[in-house]
């Protein structure tokens, strides 16, 4: 899986869809085992959005905090 040009928003949303299929028994049992690895992949992915986020706010909170 390609993730160079998702956004978090995206990745969200696939994951959302796949926990969607799982949910309502309409993802096909011969696709699970390579669904759950994109899954996966789109945790992770999401994961590390969301930490670069909180570190680049941190940074942008200390260095205001600096300038006061």
């Amino acid at each position: 899986m390609d993730l160079q040009e998702t956004t978090y928003e995206q990745a969200m949303s696939q994951l959302e869809t796949l926990a969607r299929q799982a949910e309502d028994g309409t993802l096909p049992i011969d696709q699970l085992a390579s669904k759950l690895k994109d899954a996966q992949q789109l945790l992770q992915f999401c994961q590390q959005k969301l930490t670069a986020a909180e570190q680049e706010v941190e940074k942008l909170l200390n260095a205001s905090k600096s300038d006061a």
